[in-house]
C-alpha cells in the first residue's frame, strides 16, 4: 500500500512517516503548498496513492474537498491535533473517509485503511471464502484448507488486487498501476504475466491443480473459485494442503505459465 502524508510540520511529518514505515507501509511526504500546486497543475501523480493522510492543513475542509475531487477513489484520512466534533463533521462531509486524533497508532491506521478499502470494493467482512481459499483482506497471506499459502511481497500485492475484485475482470494495466504506481506499458507490464504464473503455480500446488485465476484474453484476469465441472467426476477428491501432491492432478509449471 502506498500512502501520501500531507503535513506542514516537518518534525511531525517525519515522526508519522517513520512510524508508518515500521509496519511495512510505504509513506511519502508532501506539504500542503506542494499538493495544492499539483492540484492546480492537474498533475496526475496524486492519483497513484492508495491512501492520503491529511495532517495540519489550513482551511482543512476546503482542502480536503479539492483533494477528493482530484484523487477520486483514494482513501482520505484526516489527522486532527485534538478532538473536535465540528472539524470531524466538516472533514467527513468534505470527502474524508475517516478522522483520527494525533498521536496516531500506525497499526490502527493500517487496519482502518484496509477496512475502508474493503468496503469500497463491496466487502463487509475481512475474510472471503473463494472455493478452498480463504482470502484475508487485512494484509495476511491467504490460506488453503486452513494452511497458510506463503506469497512474496509482490505476489501478495497482485493477489490482493485480484481478490478485492473477486469475480470481476481486472485489466493488466490496472494491476500494474496499483502495484507499481506507474502506468503499464509493453514490455513493462510483462512482469504481471510472470507473477500471475507464479501465483497460479502456488495455488495449483496447494489445491491439487485447481485453477483460480482465469485469463480473459484482451481484457485481463479474473479471480474466482473453479467450477465443479472442471474436475473429472472419476477423479479422487482434491488433496489437502500439506499432503504430497498427486502427479496426475497437478498441471506442470510450463502448462500453467503458458496460460498466463
Amino acid at each position: 500500500m502506498r500512502v501520501l502524508l500531507i503535513e506542514n510540520d516537518q518534525t511531525i511529518a517525519g515522526a508519522i512517516s517513520r512510524a508508518i514505515g515500521r509496519i511495512g507501509v510505504r509513506c511519502e511526504q508532501q506539504s500542503q503548498e506542494n499538493v495544492e500546486t499539483l492540484i492546480a497543475e492537474r498533475d496526475g501523480s496524486l492519483e497513484n496513492y492508495d491512501a492520503i493522510l491529511v495532517g495540519n492543513a489550513s482551511s482543512g475542509d476546503t482542502f480536503i474537498a479539492s483533494l477528493r475531487a482530484k484523487v477520486g477513489a483514494a482513501i482520505i484520512v484526516s489527522l486532527l491535533d485534538h478532538r473536535c466534533v465540528n472539524s470531524t463533521i466538516q472533514h467527513l462531509r468534505a470527502g474524508a473517509d475517516d478522522v483520527l486524533v494525533k498521536p496516531i497508532n500506525p497499526q490502527e491506521i493500517e487496519a482502518r485503511l484496509h477496512a475502508v478499502r474493503r468496503r469500497t470494493h463491496g466487502h463487509s467482512s475481512p475474510e472471503l471464502t473463494v472455493g478452498r481459499l480463504t482470502v484475508f483482506l487485512d494484509g495476511r497471506d491467504p490460506a488453503v484448507d486452513g494452511q497458510r499459502l506463503r506469497l512474496s511481497h509482490r505476489e501478495h500485492a497482485i493477489f490482493s488486487v485480484l481478490a478485492l475484485n473477486v469475480g470481476r475482470v481486472v485489466s493488466k494495466e490496472k494491476i500494474y498501476e496499483t502495484v507499481y504506481t506507474l502506468s503499464g506499458s509493453d514490455p513493462l507490464d510483462k512482469v504481471i504475466d510472470v507473477y500471475i504464473c507464479k501465483l497460479r503455480k502456488k495455488i495449483a500446488e496447494a489445491t491439487g491443480g485447481d485453477k483460480y485465476i482465469e485469463t480473459v484474453y484482451g481484457r485481463g484476469y479474473k479471480f474466482e473459485a473453479p467450477p465443479d465441472e472442471d474436475r473429472d467426476p472419476g477423479d479422487p477428491a482434491p488433496m489437502r494442503a500439506g499432503r504430497p501432491p498427486i502427479p496426475a492432478l497437478i498441471k506442470t509449471p510450463s502448462t500453467i505459465c503458458a496460460r498466463a
